[in-house]
């Protein structure tokens, strides 16, 4: 299932192994996860800039918050705006019945 976040455990052996020197590949085989999984949780790790013993000392429910949280709705970007402020005009549009429910932007 895409974008499926993983379980905490996962995610707990993944920085641990990754952080002994196991290559993503390595850590591929091992827990059976992909390694553009793998990619993204290390990524997201460093950027977040903690090291090994602060990442292990936190709770599941604080790495839920801190690696599960959708990135798409934080981006704000104007354009995501402006498609959502046509989207009520555009669902109402296409309720109706006949020509006129084709919508041009």
């Amino acid at each position: 299932m895409s974008n499926t976040p993983i379980k905490m455990n996962k995610l707990r052996q993944i920085i641990r192994l990754y952080c002994q020197g196991i290559g993503i590949k390595t850590i591929h085989g091992m827990i059976d996860t992909s390694r553009n999984t793998i990619k993204k949780y290390v990524r997201l790790w460093h950027s977040l800039g903690l090291s090994q013993e602060k990442f292990n000392a936190k709770s599941d429910g604080e790495l839920s918050v801190l690696f599960c949280t959708p990135v798409g709705k934080n981006s704000g970007s104007p354009r995501m705006k402006h498609l959502e402020s046509l989207l009520p005009e555009i669902c109402k549009r296409l309720k109706k019945k006949g020509g006129n429910s084709r919508y041009v932007v």
